[in-house]
């Protein structure tokens, strides 16, 4: 199984061994400019060899299955809304999967509407800026984090 190791803000990984929960830290900034997903085979002082993969994001993402709507108008076109499915969370965006991919492009504003499965059942209302898009798989990013809004609240308590 594959370790997943965050990159620091100057470029370097701390990798721990699973075996003997050795630490070691690396300057990966060779591995920066790939626009791919980084693999990496790592062998421990106690000879232990894992793969460790490295997330370039800047926060934890939280992998969840919940379904909600949408609403995007697209400057002169006529107004779209569907069926959403949120796969994955975190403080800074989602990742969405549509049925139906509605008309969309890189730097698009949605309106994302959906109710989380905690305890409260938090309705999260949000807008967000398409950031991503491969086929119906789209990634999003709040357009505003705000402290005090109720729906970013919501989203910190979920994801800890």
């Amino acid at each position: 199984m594959e370790q997943r190791v965050f990159v620091t803000e100057n470029d370097s990984a701390i990798f721990v061994c699973p075996k003997c929960n050795a630490t070691k830290t690396a300057d990966i900034s060779q591995f920066k400019p790939l626009d791919r997903r980084v693999t990496l085979k790592v062998t421990c002082t106690c000879e232990n060899v894992y793969s460790v993969f490295l997330e370039r994001r800047h926060s934890y993402r939280k992998e969840i299955h919940l379904s909600g709507n949408f609403s995007i108008k697209p400057s002169g076109g006529r107004l779209q809304q569907g069926k959403v499915f949120i796969m994955n969370i975190s403080q800074e965006g989602l990742q969405l999967v549509f049925n139906v991919m509605p008309e969309i492009h890189v730097g698009a504003i949605l309106d994302v509407e959906f109710t989380l499965d905690d305890k409260q059942q938090t309705l999260i209302r949000k807008k967000v800026a398409v950031k991503r898009v491969v086929d119906k798989i789209v990634g999003v990013k709040f357009c505003s984090i705000d402290p005090s809004d109720p729906s970013d609240k919501a989203i910190g308590f979920y994801l800890f």
